[in-house]
């Protein structure tokens, strides 16, 4: 496609703007560092030997998810417990037992990759009822265990702001509910609010006693494994209290209040349960752009959606343009199922397609009133998740004075485009 003919608009060029150091460093023994923190709980021993202990674990894509898993197992195992893993990810996966194994298997989560067997069911049982008067659901095979383990990423959420956002308490609310508890769960996040629901159901959840302990995990702006802690039961609130201020410190953002144009390479579920973390793009549940909670940026172009996300393509309405590759990738099915599942029509709304990337720019470029590339305030990402090297105009490097941390390359790059007209991306092969 083309706005003036045969003539393609022209884009700006672009710098690196790349992290030199995260904010807090990577643990440098992952699994040392969870076992010494399990090994600090003091946990009874009756509570262990001979006992039957579900792990949950949930959809995300965590850096060091199975080695941090089978460490817990293994601990587990050593004190003579029974261990198994099941997924405690909501509606996610289709919102069947196979899909849900699936999305854990890609995460190295099976029998050979952690150690023991994990156990996918769809089926649940009611568990009690909250004083609001709304049903608590948890997954079947766990709760007819011993005992549950929470294994679970801490970060800001996707949609709102709180004390507790993503992380255990979340997972009990909606993650081991599986799609009925997924349901209910955002049925009540409208009527009551999302941190007074998740309060409410976890709090369900806690008092039962079956909970026997949790593992909160917080990256860093690298997407790496900056901090793992545990928690009994009784100190999971507190734990998640501190490790969500931890994690706000730590999350990646692009530093700009302003953008005429993100060029991201691709979204997912994998990446983010929005496909892009609203916090990074400024966009949230298909509304309109907010500054409260991002940059304003006028036009965002997705240019593809992640195997991870086994085309559940929900958020994918937080973009203004799609490729038509990912267009071709979607399931609506499984897109619709968790929209559905998060009474959320907007999420799962579908942008305009394009067949090129040249022909996407065009428009978007044209519906910037086609400036040129001198005064484009332009950013390329590859996803929401990876923040720590990205490309920016010339007119964005020449407005910042380089951030604590980071380093702008000295050379400028433009974009080059094969013969189907179609980028090339900076970031494809670890450029």
């Amino acid at each position: 496609m083309s706005t003036n003919g045969n003539q393609h608009l022209s884009l700006t060029g672009f710098y690196f703007l790349e992290r030199k150091a995260p904010g807090r460093p990577a643990l440098a023994d992952v699994a040392g560092s969870v076992r010494a923190h399990l090994d600090c709980l003091g946990v009874a021993a009756d509570k262990l030997r001979g006992r039957t202990i579900a792990v949950a674990v949930g959809s995300r894509g965590i850096a060091t998810l199975q080695v941090i898993v089978r460490t817990v197992c293994d601990w587990l195992k050593a004190h003579g417990a029974k261990p198994f893993v099941f997924p405690a990810m909501g509606s996610h996966g289709g919102g069947t037992a196979e899909g849900q194994r699936q999305v854990l298997s890609e995460y190295g989560i099976t029998l050979d990759g952690v150690g023991v067997e994990v156990r996918s069911d769809i089926e649940t049982v009611q568990v009690g009822t909250t004083p609001q008067g709304f049903p608590v659901f948890a997954d079947r095979n766990a709760w007819n265990s011993d005992g549950i383990v929470l294994v679970s990423r801490v970060k800001p959420h996707s949609d709102f702001v709180g004390r507790v956002e993503s992380g255990m308490l979340k997972m009990m609310a909606i993650g081991l509910g599986k799609r009925e508890g997924a349901a209910e769960g955002h049925k009540q996040f409208i009527k009551c609010g999302f941190e007074p629901t998740i309060r409410a159901v976890s709090s369900k959840i806690l008092e039962s006693g079956k909970v026997l302990l949790g593992v909160a995990i917080v990256e860093n702006e690298l997407h790496e494994t900056a901090d793992v802690r545990a928690a009994l039961s009784q100190n999971i609130v507190e734990a998640e209290h501190s490790a969500i201020a931890l994690a706000r410190e730590l999350m990646p953002r692009l530093p700009f209040n302003r953008m005429d144009l993100l060029i991201v390479d691709e979204m997912g579920k994998n990446i983010s349960g929005a496909g892009m973390d609203s916090k990074v793009i400024g966009r949230a549940r298909g509304e309109a752009p907010s500054t409260a909670n991002g940059p304003k940026i006028t036009v965002i172009f997705t240019r593809d959606l992640t195997e991870e996300s086994g085309g559940n393509a929900i958020g994918v309405g937080n973009a203004d343009i799609i490729h038509e590759r990912l267009f071709r990738k979607v399931d609506l099915q499984k897109t619709y199922v968790n929209c559905m599942t998060a009474l959320n029509p907007l999420a799962g709304r579908i942008p305009m397609h394009l067949l090129t990337d040249r022909g996407a720019l065009d428009f978007a470029l044209g519906h910037l009133g086609n400036p040129d590339p001198a005064s484009q305030r332009c950013v390329w990402i590859q996803n929401t998740l990876n923040l720590n090297r990205f490309a920016i105009s010339p007119l964005l490097r020449n407005e910042i004075d380089t951030p604590q941390n980071w380093r702008l390359s000295e050379s400028q790059f433009s974009a080059t485009f094969d013969n189907s007209g179609d980028l090339r991306s900076p970031f494809a092969n670890g450029n």
